[in-house]
């Protein structure tokens, strides 16, 4: 393994990119005719209960799971991902963002994504990205290949869990760390960061980073 000595960690959604990914997809899908429109409907509903009406992130995760992909099987959405996400990303990059992880690349960072939308999304934006390592949400698989039911929420906990572990195992100070996300539910995520950046802030974020003189993009 390379000798790496500082860290830069980014969350996906609305801070590497603009916008829900997984909302995206759903709409990708219906126009794909893999959906029905009720359900692109009812997805947006959980999106928007969790962002603005206090839906928890594990009640969105199995309300979502249970409407979109409880059943369906992995190879179909992977095929799918391999088409949406290189689409997605041409209007859908938050250059501020996706430029300070260019920079870090450049500089040698271990780099990462760590988001809780689903692991078969998330690798796709992580490859094209080029960063070294990527966690996200994971799913367990029944012996027909299809989604059972959701193994691992990652939330801000995890997150924050994750950068503890690289940052030991590769003897890194909390002062060569930088995290980026958008969200307060990330919090403890952009605390484990010498250098937390907030990145398109949600109200509660932006309060706590003007507060800590926190960076914001």
């Amino acid at each position: 393994m390379d000798r790496f000595t500082e860290i830069s960690a980014f969350d996906l959604d609305r801070t590497l990119i603009q916008g829900n990914s997984s909302a995206r997809f759903c709409r990708y899908l219906y126009r794909q005719g893999v959906l029905p429109f009720s359900t692109v409907v009812q997805s947006i509903l959980y999106s928007l209960r969790h962002r603005f009406l206090g839906m928890t992130l594990t009640d969105l995760h199995h309300n979502a799971f249970n409407k979109l992909l409880r059943g369906k099987p992995l190879e179909m959405l992977e095929k799918y991902v391999d088409k949406f996400v290189p689409e997605y990303m041409e209007e859908a990059l938050y250059m501020p963002a996706v430029l300070r992880l260019r920079r870090a690349q450049q500089q040698g960072h271990y780099t990462m994504i760590l988001s809780n939308s689903p692991s078969f999304l998330v690798k796709r934006f992580a490859k094209i990205l080029g960063v070294n390592a990527y966690h996200a949400t994971e799913y367990a698989i029944d012996e027909n290949h299809c989604f059972q039911k959701i193994k691992k929420i990652l939330d801000g906990k995890d997150k924050a869990q994750i950068i503890r572990n690289i940052a030991k195992k590769m003897g890194i100070f909390f002062e060569k760390i930088t995290t980026h996300s958008d969200s307060k539910d990330d919090l403890e995520f952009l605390k484990e960061a010498g250098n937390p950046i907030a990145v398109n802030p949600d109200k509660k974020l932006r309060a706590i980073s003007v507060k800590n003189e926190w960076r914001i993009i």
